[in-house]
């Protein structure tokens, strides 16, 4: 079996290309950075406030619901995280929480709610 050697260049070249391709994609994604989630009475001190914030764990969906409670509140917390993202901010001091979604009540609400304030700190 013989290979030419155009083949074999051509073979290397694409290889260069996509890898090229791939880097580049890479560096393209923007890198998100954490938002911390703060509890308690007072907010972070000496950070500027941007506003309030809601997450829930229905953002978006309109069927029912039987996703697992653990996902739930993952999902409520991401929420929570993306809108705070979308202020500018780094850290949510969440003021109320709703964690009524816990119970397996029959024709309940299991919808988890945290509603914060969505601050810049440095």
């Amino acid at each position: 079996m013989n290979i030419s050697k155009q083949f074999i260049t051509l073979i290397k070249r694409t290889a260069i290309l996509v890898t090229v391709i791939i880097c580049s994609e890479a560096l393209a994604q923007p890198e998100e950075k954490p938002i911390a989630i703060m509890l308690g009475e007072h907010g972070p001190a000496g950070c500027q406030l941007l506003g309030r914030v809601t997450g829930t764990s229905h953002d978006g969906k309109t069927e029912a619901d039987n996703t697992p409670y653990l996902n739930r509140l993952i999902d409520a917390r991401n929420n929570l995280r993306n809108e705070t993202r979308k202020l500018g901010g780094n850290t949510v001091h969440i003021k109320y929480a709703n964690n009524s979604g816990k119970y397996e009540v029959p024709s309940g609400n299991k919808e988890i709610v945290f509603i914060g304030n969505a601050y810049h700190c440095e």
